[in-house]
């Protein structure tokens, strides 16, 4: 969720600006900054493009200015090959009164979408043209679009580009997977007519996990392939006895916040009756919205991902519901850290389950594990070496998929 590389001090991964007999250009299209990288889509959309330029290819960047972002340091980190353009939001001020009035209406006696129901609602029309002179210009060999709901920009590039979309998320009926789970969705949504469409714009299509990429294939067939996510590496430090501090890092969106407090009503309370002495440190741009709370010490955007995994042993992620990859618990496996999380925050990740690090099924199995891992050196040792090892063979898989795929 912060900045981040794949390189870890051992030669695990491709040292930069390796030259390959097969080196493309690739042209990465993106409404998502790659800076700052306070969300974990930012961090993937980051390590990609370094993934890339690591692997030997010419990456180009192509940044829709949707959101708040440091265009400084992607000039300064993509040189001559970062571009940006203005967003135009044609979901909420293209659209006339008249059409609004009609989609509300239709909204309240149908079952129509209240969000985005066509994939391209979100797709700003006028990036068009410079899309086509950008093509004139770099000719790319392939085009790799972030979000299905861009994925419109692959049709302004020649039939003899390699076309792909990283999904990052499941969007179609995304509006009830929170409504079941007693949240109001606020982002974007759409049909599973209107996502089809966008994915068969695509000639290869990315998961980001493998329950995903079936999901995908039954929609699209098999030209769907899992990419993970690469996390920065550090070697595990020798545990012989465990700091009562636990850390959760999290971006400020909803599913976070709904799970943050499931923790701190339903979890915490039970680890304290056993270790009153117990801390919990909260990173990220989550802390601008939380409340404080006794025992908790808010640390804010840490831009040092190593400074904030330095501050505990023991890592939490108990996200209740979602979609996509758990980017904090790849990356809290990546720190070599002892972890604990849900079935959801392990999705995508199961091989590691028990091994690598420990799944709670409840409230109850979550505050167990915490005071046990804090109260036996021994198993967190073992937790913390096995975290080194599965994120370090996960790395090396994405990475050689990634190679399969562009070559």
């Amino acid at each position: 969720m912060f900045q981040s590389c794949i390189l870890d001090t051992a030669p695990v991964f491709f040292s930069q600006n390796k030259v390959t007999s097969t080196s493309k250009k690739v042209l990465v299209i993106s409404p998502v900054p790659s800076h700052p990288q306070n969300a974990g889509n930012r961090t993937r959309i980051y390590n990609l493009l370094i993934n890339l330029k690591n692997l030997g290819h010419e990456v180009h960047f192509l940044y829709i200015q949707q959101e708040i972002a440091d265009e400084d340091l992607m000039r300064q980190t993509w040189g001559e090959n970062f571009y940006s353009l203005p967003y135009t939001d044609c979901w909420h001020r293209k659209r006339s009164l008249i059409a609004r009035i009609i989609r509300k209406l239709r909204c309240f006696l149908t079952n129509y979408p209240k969000f985005p129901g066509t994939v391209d609602d979100w797709y700003d029309n006028s990036i068009n043209q410079f899309l086509v002179e950008l093509q004139t210009k770099i000719k790319p060999d392939i085009v790799i679009v972030e979000y299905v709901f861009f994925s419109k920009a692959l049709k302004y590039f020649s039939k003899d580009v390699l076309k792909i979309i990283d999904t990052h998320d499941i969007f179609n009926d995304r509006v009830n997977l929170y409504k079941n789970n007693g949240q109001q969705y606020y982002w974007y949504s759409t049909t599973i007519k209107e996502e089809i469409k966008g994915l068969c714009r695509a000639d290869l299509v990315i998961a980001v996990q493998k329950e995903e990429e079936e999901y995908f294939k039954k929609l699209v067939g098999n030209k769907v392939i899992t990419i993970g996510h690469t996390v920065p590496l550090r070697r595990p430090k020798q545990i012989v006895s465990l700091r009562r501090k636990i850390l959760y890092v999290a971006s400020r969106n909803e599913i976070n916040i709904h799970s943050f407090g499931y923790f701190i009503r339903e979890v915490l309370p039970k680890v304290r009756a056993k270790l009153p002495d117990v801390q919990l440190a909260i990173a990220g741009n989550i802390c601008e919205v939380v409340e404080d709370t006794d025992g908790c010490i808010k640390l804010g955007y840490m831009q040092n991902i190593d400074e904030v995994y330095d501050t505990a042993d023991i890592v939490i992620n108990p996200i209740l519901f979602g979609t996509g990859l758990k980017i904090k618990t790849i990356e809290a496996l990546g720190q070599s850290k002892v972890l604990i999380t849900t079935p959801e925050g392990a999705k995508g990740l199961e091989q590691g389950a028990n091994k690598a690090f420990i799944i709670a099924n409840n409230l109850d199995e979550f505050a167990q594990s915490i005071i046990q891992v804090m109260t036996n050196p021994i198993l967190s040792s073992h937790l913390s070496q096995n975290a080194y090892i599965f994120a370090k063979e996960y790395n090396k898989k994405v990475l050689d998929l990634l190679e399969k795929m562009l070559n």
